[in-house]
């Protein structure tokens, strides 16, 4: 495997994906359309605090084609800008990365609109660089309340992979649009971190053809990601991450 495809998978397949969800720098999804059972009615609302800064999390994520383990670390977040660390160990190698997500709110709603991934694989340094347009729409820009709902725009993402001794390549893929639902406000979980409070979601996303479905809990206390269950377009479970272990 070669260091681009390496680290594609390394990075975009857990640092873009398992994002923090606070107001002010929300996670993207990748999710299967499910409508939700009969008519659900606003509940409780909660809104997520910024993520405070040195906070480490790590996860174990577990699919079909083995585990990975990955920690991240919070460096800064504002209202606008993200930036954490990321160390990955999986089957096909180890990483580290800096990232950098850019946001912005669009009505009521909060959008991503860049993100910037430099990794390091095996002393190599690659860097991915990731434009949405318009932005990326991740969830309720403030309250997330029991029933809410919201839409994913079509978005047209430009990537740009810079890696060592080959020439910079540019990659556009096209997400057909999406949405999202608010399932529960404080809702317990339990995973091998311990016990949280979270906001619980479901969101979908339709691209080339498919569509994917995850369902996400959220700490509301810490405002970073508890649990996650993925599934792929029949509706099985093809991605289980879960927090192992939270340092402040």
């Amino acid at each position: 495997m070669s260091i681009r495809s390496a680290s594609r998978l390394l990075v975009l397949s857990f640092f873009a994906v398992l994002m923090v969800v606070p107001a002010e720098g929300q996670r993207r999804r990748a999710v299967r359309h499910t409508p939700a059972a009969g008519v659900v009615t606003p509940g409780p609302c909660h809104t997520f605090a910024l993520v405070r800064p040195g906070l480490k999390a790590t996860y174990l994520s577990t699919t079909p084609t083995g585990n990975a383990t990955y920690t991240i670390t919070y460096i800064s977040d504002t209202p606008t800008q993200q930036k954490t660390t990321q160390i990955v160990s999986t089957p096909v190698g180890n990483a580290t990365a800096v990232t950098t997500i850019d946001g912005e709110v669009s009505g009521l709603l909060r959008g991503m609109k860049h993100i910037d991934i430099t990794t390091t694989i095996a002393g190599f340094t690659t860097e991915v660089d990731i434009d949405f347009v318009p932005s990326l729409i991740l969830g309720p820009a403030a309250g997330w309340c029991v029933g809410h709902t919201w839409s994913v725009a079509p978005v047209t993402e430009t990537i740009v992979t810079k890696a060592p001794f080959v020439a910079p390549a540019t990659q556009i893929v096209t997400t057909i649009g999406g949405d999202g639902v608010v399932l529960a406000v404080g809702e317990e979980v339990t995973v091998p971190a311990g016990k949280f409070n979270t906001v619980k979601y479901r969101g979908v996303t339709f691209a080339n053809n498919t569509t994917q479905e995850s369902i996400t809990w959220v700490s509301m206390e810490h405002s970073v990601v508890v649990k996650q269950d993925s599934f792929d377009t029949n509706g099985v479970n093809v991605t289980a991450t879960q927090l192992t272990k939270l340092e402040f």
